[in-house]
């Protein structure tokens, strides 16, 4: 009985020592072997050549090779969805902008809604505030067509004081730090992922 109980745990332990998937082990061997699919361009099969004909269908048959050669000129496979480097850093610079303008409406603690600590006698009201003239984006390549994007921005902390609490959240408020956030999102060959 012990036998077989030890011989269980000694699988199951070369089991997740040697990458096997099941366990969470390691997978790049088979990661490397996957690619993802790439538009590839069709490619026509070359016509078969016909009987020769003779006489009037012979005739016929060039005119109608002819004017089918003329109808359809030579058609270049584009390779939808595929987007340039400008078109994916365009794409970041405005998802970045729309993550910056959710993060200064969510914020906590924000201007409208202050938080109140009391230091001694006298009470500090601070808020976080976005400061979106701050925004930066940078692109960098990833691994066959994934990108990582940077989203740089500056958080401002304010803080007002007061002798109660009423005064310290109508009092003017100061800037006492800044914080400088840096967000990175992923771009997968079709979207920004955060």
């Amino acid at each position: 009985m012990r036998k077989q109980i030890f011989l269980a745990l000694l699988l199951t332990f070369g089991l997740t020592a040697s990458g096997c998937a099941w366990f969470g082990g390691d997978t790049s061997s088979t990661e490397a072997a996957i690619t993802p699919a790439q538009p590839e361009a069709a490619t026509e099969p070359a016509p078969a050549p016909a009987p020769p004909a003779t006489g009037k269908a012979a005739t016929k048959a060039a005119a109608k090779a002819d004017k089918k050669a003329a109808k359809t000129p030579d058609k270049k496979p584009s390779a939808k969805g595929a987007k340039t480097e400008a078109q994916i850093a365009a794409e970041l610079e405005t998802v970045g902008r729309k993550l910056v303008a959710q993060a200064g409406r969510t914020v906590v603690p924000s201007k409208a809604k202050k938080d109140v600590r009391q230091v001694g006698k006298d009470f500090v009201a601070s808020y976080v505030e976005v400061d979106e003239s701050t925004i930066s984006t940078e692109l960098r390549p990833g691994a066959s067509g994934q990108y990582v994007g940077f989203v740089r921005y500056k958080e401002n902390v304010y803080e007002c004081h007061g002798a109660s609490r009423q005064a310290a959240l109508t009092a003017a408020c100061e800037q006492v730090k800044a914080r400088r956030i840096n967000e990175l999102i992923r771009y997968d060959g079709s979207s920004w992922q955060y």
